[in-house]
């Protein structure tokens, strides 16, 4: 399945983009040009992060992976709790060697609410949810299993209807994002919808996923400004959000776009380590961001409409490299 390999491999593209562009969106005032430029950017990628979990979806709830509970928790330990411990304790370390150089020292009781409260740094959340979703993986495949098609598919539309209401409601009345071993249970319906649209053989017309990819990415941005406007940034920022009524239909056509070309974006082999080094990219790319953005060549000491694009790659290219050393060393290799 080199679409998914591929999904892997844009998908973080796409996380890093939607980093770079949040300066302009988050920092500058709403309706300016610069921050509708960045806005677009942004709101053109919000697929990223339930393609992932899709994509997780996708390769785990294979019924025919038949496997003894303590083997598969064995795997998954390896695969994504040590490099949890790891990076945010890496972190962790960051954020007070950024209080210093910026005069501002971080505080145990700050450190120790960020990491009570699932976010030791903004990108790892990801992480805490996911967990979750693999904890409870042997007990999806039961329902996989035993359920039909049909029944999988209204679960997981019915569970994302539900999960977008709920993400409106925590929005407008200004809600936290609640206890984070929660997290997880409002990305269920994505992991199953992964699943479903792996297995299926149906293919929605080109010009009807396009249409329906662009319009989405139209109401987000569009969505973003017309409710900042009206009920603050915070609010506006539910168009934004992974399980709004716009990024739900955004990601299932990202998906049927990466299934419809199953064409490695290289040759196999270089496709394939691209997407291995993935989750390190991902570790590693807000140290590279804030680097850049530190020495003055971040996205903001340019135009948005060429800075985000070139400092996307740059950061990609540098987290790469960081994630593709990393993977040969003996003892780091498992952090990756």
């Amino acid at each position: 399945m080199v679409w998914l390999d591929n999904a892997r491999i844009l998908a973080i593209l796409a996380v890093v983009m939607l980093h770079v562009a949040a300066d302009f969106v988050f920092e500058l005032k709403v309706g300016d040009t610069e921050w509708w430029i960045a806005n677009l950017y942004d709101s053109a990628v919000r697929w990223c992060v339930p393609v992932f979990v899709m994509i997780s979806g996708a390769l785990l709830l294979d019924p025919s992976k038949c496997e003894p509970l303590e083997t598969f928790y064995r795997k998954r330990v390896s695969r994504l709790l040590i490099p949890l411990i790891f990076w945010t304790l890496v972190y962790l370390g960051w954020q007070v060697v950024k209080g210093k150089i910026k005069h501002q020292p971080e505080t145990m009781s700050s450190l120790l609410t960020d990491l009570l409260n699932g976010q030791p740094y903004y990108h790892l959340w990801f992480l805490y949810m996911i967990i979750g979703l693999y904890i409870f993986t042997p007990f999806f495949r039961m329902i996989v299993m035993q359920a039909t098609e049909r029944s999988l598919w209204f679960l997981s539309f019915a569970g994302l209807t539900f999960a977008a209401i709920n993400s409106l409601h925590i929005k407008l009345n200004g809600l936290g994002d609640g206890l984070f071993i929660n997290w997880f249970l409002l990305y269920v319906p994505y992991f199953f919808l992964g699943f479903l649209l792996r297995q299926t053989t149906y293919y929605p017309p080109p010009k009807l996923v396009l249409s329906a990819f662009v319009t989405s990415v139209c109401v987000t941005a569009l969505g973003f400004y017309f409710l900042a406007e009206s009920a603050g940034k915070a609010a506006g920022l539910y168009f934004y959000d992974y399980l709004s009524i716009s990024v739900i239909p955004m990601s299932v056509c990202v998906m049927f776009m990466f299934k419809r070309r199953n064409l490695p974006i290289w040759d196999n082999k270089k496709t394939k380590l691209l997407a291995s080094l993935t989750l390190g990219v991902y570790l590693i790319h807000p140290m590279a961001l804030e680097v850049l953005n530190f020495a003055g060549v971040g996205a903001m000491a340019f135009p948005a409409i060429i800075s985000i694009p070139v400092v996307t790659l740059a950061v990609y290219v540098c987290s790469l490299m960081g994630a593709w050393v990393l993977s040969r060393l003996p003892g780091l290799r498992r952090c990756i």
